[in-house]
């Protein structure tokens, strides 16, 4: 099971788009069977999801959750009870494990499957300490009085 650290495709004032491109596919390689595929979308400034093609699953087969600063998904399909026996067997319906590493100041808001796809949000939400600040700019002479002017006005 590989990890893939999302981080540097949060910071778009110092990463290029190439250079993003070249950290996801990098990423996308780490793990030899690539399944299941994803996505990772910029939905707005803050905003996030990722998207993961788990065709067959049903909600109670899979498990998002979040802990160690990472978003585990997990996916276990039921026992057939059944017991089909395929002659050709193209839809994936293995056991997967992802996980994803989150950057600081990002949160997960949800989850939903929606026709064979697990969506992800994720929303970025700074402390207010960490935003930036407009500082108004004033007209005039804005240094403090001194004793001499004081004096020099009475």
């Amino acid at each position: 099971m590989a990890t893939f650290d999302i981080t540097p495709l949060f910071r778009t004032g110092t990463v290029s788009f190439d250079r993003a491109w070249d950290q996801l596919n990098t990423a996308l390689h780490l793990d030899g069977s690539g399944y299941p595929a994803y996505n990772i979308l910029r939905l707005a400034d803050d905003e996030f999801r990722i998207s993961l093609a788990v065709p067959g699953f049903t909600e109670a087969e899979i498990s998002v959750e979040t802990r160690e600063g990472a978003v585990w998904v997990k996916g276990e399909r039921a026992v057939d009870p059944n017991h089909n026996q395929y002659l050709y067997r193209g839809i994936h319906a293995q056991a997967f494990q992802r996980t994803f590493q989150l950057p600081e100041h990002v949160r997960v808001s949800g989850a939903r499957l929606e026709s064979g796809m697990l969506h992800i949000d994720m929303v970025r939400e700074l402390p207010d300490a960490l935003r930036p600040h407009k500082i108004q700019v004033t007209r005039g002479d804005t240094s403090r009085p001194t004793l001499e002017d004081a004096s020099k006005a009475a």
